[in-house]
Parts: C-alpha cells; structure tokens; sequence
C-alpha cells in the first residue's frame, strides 16, 4: 500500500484527489491550513486531515503532490525532498523565475521532482510531438497558439480572490513549456500586454500577445482570460505541409503534397490528470526519471518572466538557457 499526500485542497487539489480514484493500492492524506477546503475535499481514499504541513509529512508518505498557492511550492518542495518523498509540484514552480533558480541549487535529486506539465500526458501532445519530431510536416518553420481560458477563473475561483498583476504569464507556463518540447529552448521574446474591461472579472493583464524565437521557427501566441467559451490550439507550418491540433478535444489535421488526414486523440483533462499521477508511482517504484523535471519548471518561468519584460519595455527580451528535458 502507497501513501500519497496532497498539499493544498482548492480546485486542482482535489482534482488530484479524484485521480487518484484510478491508482490501485493507494491511501492519501490530505492537509490544507484552511479548514473549510480540508473538510469539503472527501474520498474513500483519505486516512488523515491535518492543517500542519509537518505533521502531513510525519506519515513519511511516498509521494507528496503540491497544489497549494505558487509562494508555497519551493518551501513545501523542499521539505517533502528532506522527508524522502518523491514530488509532484503543480507549475508555476515558483513565484518566480529567481525563486525557482534558487530551489534548483538545492535540489541534490532532480529525479525525484515531476513538475505539473500536464500535457505532457494528454495523447495529442504527445502526437503532436511525434509528427513533428519524425518530419511529418518537414522542418517546422512557425507556429500559432491561441488559448482562451476564462472557465479557468471560475473554477479555481480561490486562487483568483485576491488581485495579483501578471499572473497570466505564469499560469500558463503550459504553452511555453510544451512549445520548447516541440521546437526546442526559447531564446528570446516580445510581448504585448492589454487588459479588457467586458470580461466579468478582470485580471491585470488578461490578454496577452507574443512572438517566441526558437533555434530555427517563431512561435506566435494568444493567450488570454477573457474567452469565456474557451479555446486551447496550435498550427505548425512547415516545409512539407502543416499540422493544426486542437488540444482540448484532441483532433488532429494533418496537410501534405498527398491529401489531407484526421486524427482523434480525445482525452478528458481527468485522464491526463491520472496519467500523471500513474507516472508519479513510476518514479516511485521503479526510478524512472520525470517526464518534465524541475528545470523544465525554471526554464517555463524563464520565459514568462521574459514575456513581462517585454511588455513592459516594448523590445525584445532574452531568455536565460536552463537545461532540461525540453528536446
């Protein structure tokens, strides 16, 4: 029997919590220092509720997943490493690039950190990333996103209670971290930051427009908190064709010289939720290494960090290189 403990009981806290319906022969505890979250996040699966971070580590559990405010991933990261538990820190890693920088030094195992890019696990990523990779398309020479992700704001609705500028940036280190996948490390950015007023509740920026430089393509992305209907693709041209990939239903288009192919990945977020965790247990059991480690983590903040720059000064902003999984 495995002892998993979540840290953190808003609403991608207990979406962990639900997943792990799927693992077999697992018990979770559970800790929050609210206590209206620690009691509403239930399961057949919880031994142990407890609102000190320290006692939720005195079970020695054997992995800790930490899904609690971005100011409490290193601190509790660090802690769960010291007690001997394999981690998975939901991203952002930190509250900011230099924060992350500075766990990173302190990290002795980077194995045994799985950073929160769930869509490493969601089958049209990954496919996406095989079709590229294996010249599918040609070389790759740009690509578009656009990401619309207002049903965020309802859902996680504690996380958003409290104003707190530019965290669109940092919430969504998924694109910059699943477009360093595909095309390799970020060299440098330019942004433009606006905010809308029409959207029911308004972040400061919710819209944002960039262009990313890789070693030999330019990424070109949307991504805002105003989309209420929401929106989550991608399209690579490249020099034998294109590909378009909806990754929230998991469709595929494939465009070459030959005609014209469709594929159906179509995944529940639920799922990649679960696969993750099924990784988490890899690690554990077996030693395998993380899909995304920790400076895959640093280097995604590296880039949000970047992209706020710009924004603010209207050039174009380098990207310090991290080393990681990336390729």
């Amino acid at each position: 029997m495995r002892r998993i403990a979540i840290s953190g009981l808003g609403s991608i806290g207990r979406q962990h919590l639900a997943a792990c319906a799927g693992l077999a022969d697992v018990r979770v505890d559970l800790f929050d220092p609210d206590p209206a979250l620690l009691e509403r996040a239930d399961s057949p699966l919880v031994d142990r509720r407890t609102r000190d971070f320290a006692d939720l580590l005195a079970a020695r559990p054997d992995a800790v997943v930490l899904a609690g405010p971005d100011r409490t991933h290193v601190p509790q990261l660090l802690a769960a490493l010291d007690a001997g538990a394999k981690v998975l820190v939901e991203k952002p890693v930190a509250e900011s690039a230099a924060v992350a920088r500075t766990a990173m030094e302190r990290i002795a195992d980077p194995g045994r950190v799985l950073v929160g890019y769930v869509l490493r696990h969601r089958p049209v990523v990954q496919r996406l990333r095989t079709l590229i990779h294996d010249g599918a398309i040609g070389r790759p020479s740009a690509a578009q996103v656009l990401l619309g992700a207002y049903h965020t704001i309802t859902v996680a609705a504690s996380r958003f209670a409290h104003p707190e500028p530019d965290r669109l940036y940092r919430d969504y280190s998924h694109e910059w971290d699943y477009l360093r996948q595909l095309f390799g490390p970020i060299g440098s950015v330019s942004a433009v930051a606006r905010t809308t007023e029409y959207a029911g509740h308004v972040e400061h920026p919710n819209l944002v427009d960039a262009m990313l430089r890789h070693d030999e393509v330019v990424s070109h992305c949307h991504i805002d908190y105003v989309d209420t209907v929401g929106a989550r693709t991608v399209q690579v041209m490249g020099t034998a064709g294109s590909l378009f990939a909806d990754l929230a239903d998991g469709d595929i288009r494939l465009r070459r010289g030959d005609g014209v192919t469709y594929e159906s990945h179509a995944a529940s977020p639920a799922d990649g939720l679960l696969a993750q965790l099924r990784h988490l247990m890899e690690m554990v059991e077996r030693g395998t290494a993380p899909v995304a480690g920790f400076a895959d983590g640093v280097a995604a903040l590296e880039v949000a960090d970047a992209l706020r720059a710009s924004a603010v000064t209207g050039e174009w902003e380098g990207v310090p290189t991290t080393r990681s999984s990336a390729r």
